[in-house]
């Protein structure tokens, strides 16, 4: 590790940004900054969640070659992109002697930087920026509804207790919703201590069951069976790099915010770790179970092996406990919003009932179509591909309009490239996981 921060720090000052006539990271005010290997924790922590249990079917829809190889290459790709929105906030906090902004403001003051005639955008990709976040956080909240009513419900028809999907997804609402009503997140640092230990406990029974026995090789699973399956695998493999929503306050409440980022930065080391996880878990899931591998790797594991329930119940119980964490993200957003334009709406109840609202958002299309497969990939595929791919290659273009491009102006071809590639991906992964919805 000190190898990394030597050579982290050593970009750094290659970069030169300590000669740049504002520094935004002198100006930045954290109470309680993070260290390097906490933020790394933090990092690592919030990509092992339902995800990472999703990549074995990942692997089924490509098979193992274009899989390793997707998985490196979109991993690689996104956190270059997320690299370069971090690059462009400093730019624009630069610019407007900040030490630090929101995403969204950015966005929009990053387009005003641009071509004239695209600068009327800003106020709609700020707006844009801000759904696309909420969107996000309801998502994976939808998803883990479906995720944890599937393995509870595994667990229940094994003792007999047969219960719908649709009503153990109805029967956790009520107790999401007493959760969710917790305001101060001081308070749900034990639930997510909890969660943390479950999920490595569950993360250990899943690979002890993996390595059981001796896999099967199948000259079948090398192979790609449908191009369809690519879109999907695409949106499967982003969704899987769930701490994409935290990168920016990780990196603001980092302690040397300069070593988060560069070639050998804690962005850079943390994601290999989390892409070598990835293929761990996705090539021996798919060579276990080959086609019949499902949607999360714990539903393949044996209904009536104790060691098998209780990775079910760990993870279960994890993403249960996660969820007011990733709904405060949304509920922060709208929030502030409620109180900046209508403070006198700001009340008591008003906040309970925006609470519970947001629990029942997610509830209504998980408990409509709980097909967890296709959730991860759609909302991989419309908000990552946005939020990591679109969105920092647009800010880019626009910062380093119009004579700023480079040499041949490589910077614009690069960030087309990045546009038109995020935009193939959120398309086509949208598309086809409308079409699995519909053929389910």
């Amino acid at each position: 590790m000190f190898v990394y921060e030597y050579m982290s720090g050593l970009v750094e000052s290659v970069r030169g940004d300590s000669n740049e006539p504002f520094d935004p990271y002198k100006f930045r005010k954290v109470a309680h900054p993070t260290t390097y290997m906490e933020t790394m924790i933090h990092l690592l922590k919030g990509s092992i969640g339902a995800g990472i249990l999703a990549m074995p079917d990942a692997c089924r829809r490509v098979g193992i070659i274009i899989a390793i190889i997707g998985i490196i290459f979109i991993g690689g790709f996104a956190t270059y992109c997320l690299q370069l929105m971090i690059y462009s906030e400093v730019e624009v906090c630069r610019r407007h002697r900040r030490g630090y902004m929101a995403y969204s403001k950015c966005m929009k003051l990053a387009i005003l930087e641009g071509p004239k005639w695209f600068r009327c955008s800003s106020g709609f990709f700020y707006f844009l920026v801000e759904f696309m976040l909420i969107l996000w956080q309801l998502g994976v909240c939808s998803i883990y509804f479906v995720f944890v009513a599937q393995n509870l419900k595994q667990v229940f028809d094994y003792y007999g207790m047969t219960i719908s999907l649709r009503l153990m997804i109805t029967y956790l609402l009520p107790m999401e919703i007493v959760v969710n009503l917790v305001k101060n997140l001081k308070l749900l640092t034990p639930m997510s201590t909890f969660s943390n230990a479950v999920t490595l406990a569950g993360m250990g029974l899943i690979m002890f069951y993996l390595i059981e026995d001796d896999l099967e090789y199948d000259d079948s699973k090398l192979q790609l069976k449908e191009l369809t399956d690519i879109p999907q695998f695409i949106g499967t493999t982003l969704f899987a790099m769930e701490a994409v929503g935290v990168v920016l306050a990780l990196e603001y409440n980092m302690e040397n915010p300069r070593r988060f980022v560069g070639l050998c930065g804690l962005l850079s080391i943390g994601m290999i770790i989390i892409l070598s996880l990835f293929v761990l878990m996705g090539v021996p899931g798919y060579f276990k179970y080959g086609d019949e591998t499902k949607a999360s790797i714990t539903l393949n594991l044996p209904q009536e092996q104790k060691k098998a329930q209780a990775a079910k119940v760990a993870f279960s119980l994890a993403l249960f406990f996660s969820f007011p964490l990733q709904n405060f993200v949304a509920y922060e957003l709208i929030w502030r919003k409620l109180k900046k334009r209508s403070p006198s709406l700001a009340t008591k109840g008003s906040d309970y009932l925006l609470r519970i609202a947001l629990v029942l958002v997610p509830y209504a299309p998980a408990v409509s179509i709980p097909k967890l497969g296709p959730f991860i990939s759609l909302m991989g595929a419309l908000c990552l591909s946005l939020l990591a791919i679109v969105f920092p290659g647009i800010m880019d273009m626009c910062l380093w309009y119009p004579n700023n491009y480079g040499a041949a102006k490589y910077k614009l071809l690069r960030d087309i490239f990045i546009i038109f590639f995020g935009l193939i991906c959120l398309f086509s992964g949208v598309y086809v996981s409308i079409l699995e919805f519909i053929n389910d």
